[in-house]
């Protein structure tokens, strides 16, 4: 099942889905005195037990899918498995991971009678052990109810998903919104809906069917905003867990979809392809106005790949935060590129609330980002950063060490920038072991060369290890697993002694920040 994946390309960009939703609607929406319900679901959050990190977010993907189905005529309700229970904290049965939000016994209870078909949404590929046992109690519970699944590991791993739990009975390929609506009516109706793009399944003969990629959506502003009434957003206003800078009231927000670029360590390529669609900044600045004005929104994160790559975009989008006198923080926390960044719009970020970015250059040597195809310059980050700091934005930056080609010259080149940058005055740095992510061309490698198995639950339960010090699996051929864990801690250590040393008021400020009631 994983060689044919294996050899899947990243090169290619997607067919575009060019009818608006108004014509879907017209062909997929539910039939007059409909009312078996639909249920989405966002499962619990699972890391590893000794994971350093970990970010709760309300399920904006699920929100978008949801109000689609609503416009669509649908009944349709969303099971927060991590919102409903944020402090429920434990440890799994394996004493892998440490999961947070509702237990099994909690989700079963939240799913209705009349549920005819439930969409789980399935991130990240080091969740699926947990979630796969979740999968089956739903099926135990509920045998005749259609179990759909989707999102960016079901993208990388359709095939292996569908025969390791066979109880799903069918996966969505990359954007959802058009595709479930698709299915969802094929499903309800008995419909036939094997022509769907995006859709995958094992037939009758034991075959696994794929149709691909879903086509990607052309016109984006035509989907319905989020559908938030439907989530408990309240749950999920905790400076603990937030994206980027807690500040109580954070809530997330795409201004585009999909990413132009290829990295080899992403699995963006495989998801979106590298189409790269933007919203109206119109459209855009209108959310932010809603989200401030119906949630009390006191911060918006931008959750995009890569938020910002056109100057002229970034600008009207500044011009219309402005018209609007919106006078709330944000901030780009899931990192972005440099190369639209210089001083007229990191001002104009800066001047209509912009807070925190986040560059994620991933390393400082020149021959591994020509390896990664990370295609940046050193320099110009380096400015872009210099500058930010100097107008008063907070500043991040993400490395990773131990990709394949690294050397330790390639990674103390690394660590060297990151002290730089403590200098410079960026608050913040993340540095993050390697992970052979499914999806990612770097994974299609190392499966060639046999450097990992096909995917299996000692495979998964590896990719948990990214963000744990006590973990030191390593598929870098120059420098050992030990060595780049010692290293990934060490340079935390690093750097924010650094960063303190040379700033010593934020010393003074942490401490203030202890004192008080809410960190």
């Amino acid at each position: 099942m994983d060689s044919k994946q294996s050899k899947q390309t990243t090169s290619w960009i997607s067919d575009k889905e060019t009818r608006r939703i108004a014509e879907l609607y017209k062909d997929f929406s539910a039939q007059k005195n409909e009312n078996r319900n639909i249920q989405l679901l966002h499962p619990c959050s699972v890391t590893s037990r000794l994971s350093h990190s970990g970010a709760i977010l309300p399920p904006l993907s699920l929100a978008y899918l949801a109000s689609t189905l609503r416009e669509a005529g649908y009944l349709v309700k969303i099971i927060e498995g991590q919102g409903d229970a944020v402090f429920n904290i434990r440890l799994s049965e394996c004493g892998d991971y440490n999961i947070q939000g509702l237990t099994t016994e909690e989700i079963l209870e939240r799913i209705e009678p009349e549920t005819y078909v439930i969409g789980i949404s399935l991130l990240f590929s080091y969740e699926w052990l947990v979630q796969r046992e979740l999968i089956k109690a739903i099926k135990i519970r509920f045998p005749k109810i259609i179990i759909v699944v989707g999102g960016e590991h079901v993208t990388a791993l359709p095939e292996y998903v569908l025969r390791d739990c066979p109880e799903v009975n069918f996966a969505v390929s990359g954007e959802g919104e058009f595709t479930f609506l698709q299915l969802v009516s094929c499903i309800f109706y008995s419909r036939e809906y094997r022509s769907i793009s995006g859709i995958s399944y094992i037939d009758e003969k034991d075959e696994f069917i794929s149709n691909g990629l879903s086509k990607r959506i052309a016109h984006i502003d035509d989907i319905p905003k989020p559908a938030w009434d439907l989530c408990n957003v309240e749950n999920y206003f905790q400076p603990n867990w937030s994206m980027g800078i807690g500040l109580g009231r954070n809530m997330p927000i795409n201004a585009t979809r999909g990413c132009p670029y290829q990295c080899t360590f992403c699995s963006s390529p495989t998801m979106w392809t590298t189409r790269y669609i933007m919203r109206d900044p119109v459209d855009v600045a209108d959310e932010f106005e809603h989200l401030v004005k119906h949630y009390g929104a006191n911060n918006i994160d931008f959750v995009d790949l890569t938020a910002i790559v056109r100057k002229d975009w970034a600008l009207s989008f500044c011009k219309e935060l402005k018209q609007r006198s919106l006078k709330i923080p944000w901030q780009l926390p899931s990192g972005t590129r440099s190369e639209a960044l210089d001083e007229e719009v990191l001002q104009a970020l800066y001047d209509t609330g912009c807070r925190l970015i986040t560059y994620a250059p991933e390393s400082a040597s020149e021959e591994t980002l020509r390896q990664i195809k990370k295609k940046i310059k050193i320099d110009r980050l380096v400015k872009s950063i210099r500058t930010a700091n100097k107008i008063g934005h907070t500043t991040k930056v993400n490395i990773v060490i131990g990709f394949p080609d690294d050397t330790l010259a390639s990674i103390l080149k690394s660590a060297w920038f990151a002290v730089k940058m403590a200098i410079y005055g960026s608050e913040d740095c993340t540095f993050t072991k390697f992970s052979p992510y499914p999806g990612s061309e770097l994974y299609r490698r190392l499966r060639d060369e046999n450097k990992i198995p096909p995917p299996d639950d000692d495979y998964i339960r590896s990719l948990a290890g990214f963000m744990d010090f006590t973990k030191t699996e390593s598929y870098c051929n120059q420098v050992n697993g030990r060595v780049i864990t010692f290293l990934a801690f060490a340079m935390h250590g690093v750097f924010y002694s650094i960063a303190y040393l040379t700033h010593p008021k934020r010393i003074l400020r942490t401490i203030g920040n202890l004192t008080k009631k809410t960190f």
